[in-house]
């Protein structure tokens, strides 16, 4: 019988030895942040952002904007006698005349045809992206050739 109480004391200590162990033991390792699975767009997504920008460009109407920032000019946007100004505001022609997919611009120092895909329009109007002294320059050696 002693060595039955001598066992159930042995068992005993024993788990009492396992479970505070485990409750004074090391901490448990910190766990990895969740991996983000990468974002997967099909076929309809592309359609979907492709319509999407199309509306927006086929929502531009002609005419004046309120914004100062140069936003792409339509080609109704273009008419005989409006000003065209360089990148920085500066008047550098008028629109003499429009032909099919460009607009001739007279300056003082001659004229010269800019596509339409060239303009663009913000508060003040149409707008060149180039410097004045530039479409200058490019004038007189055009207006050179003609002549």
């Amino acid at each position: 019988m002693r060595v039955l109480e001598f066992a159930a004391v042995a068992a005993a200590l024993t788990l009492a030895e396992a479970a505070h162990a485990q409750s004074t033991g090391s901490p448990a390792p910190p766990t990895p942040p969740p991996v983000t699975a990468p974002e997967m767009r099909g076929p309809d997504d592309r359609v979907t952002d492709f319509n999407r920008l199309r509306n927006d460009v086929d929502g531009r109407r002609a005419g004046p904007t309120r914004s100062a920032r140069p936003v792409p000019a339509s080609p109704e946007d273009v008419i005989p006698g409006s000003e065209v100004r360089d990148s920085k505001g500066v008047v550098i022609g008028t629109v003499l005349t429009v032909g099919m997919g460009f607009a001739v611009v007279a300056s003082p120092g001659g004229k010269v045809e800019v596509e339409f895909a060239s303009f663009a329009k913000n508060n003040k109007g149409l707008l060149i992206n180039m410097p004045k002294a530039k479409f200058d320059a490019i004038v007189s050696g055009a207006n050179k050739t003609q002549n």
